[in-house]
């Protein structure tokens, strides 16, 4: 279980490391990349929300939790770098 928790929380932080870099592709007018992440990024969150909706029980929202928090800290991480 905390395994499962940890990978899900990782795997948010890394593609909000994609969505910034996406931003970035985007604003400095790259199609090509922006377009390749784009595609990954879609793939990577829908694979990662059918994960955690089969694998969720009635009342556990943890994995949702792991995700979300993995998304902040990679939005912090992204843009402290920046």
């Amino acid at each position: 279980m905390i395994g499962k928790i940890i990978l899900i929380f990782i795997a948010g932080f890394i593609v909000d490391l994609l969505v910034t870099k996406y931003t970035d592709y985007v604003a400095r007018k790259k199609r090509g990349k922006a377009t390749a992440i784009s595609g990954i990024i879609t793939l990577a969150e829908f694979m990662l929300i059918a994960f955690i909706i089969k694998d969720i029980s009635s009342n556990d929202y943890i994995s949702i939790l792991a995700l979300a928090s993995g998304n902040c800290l990679g939005t912090f991480w992204a843009t402290k770098s920046i």
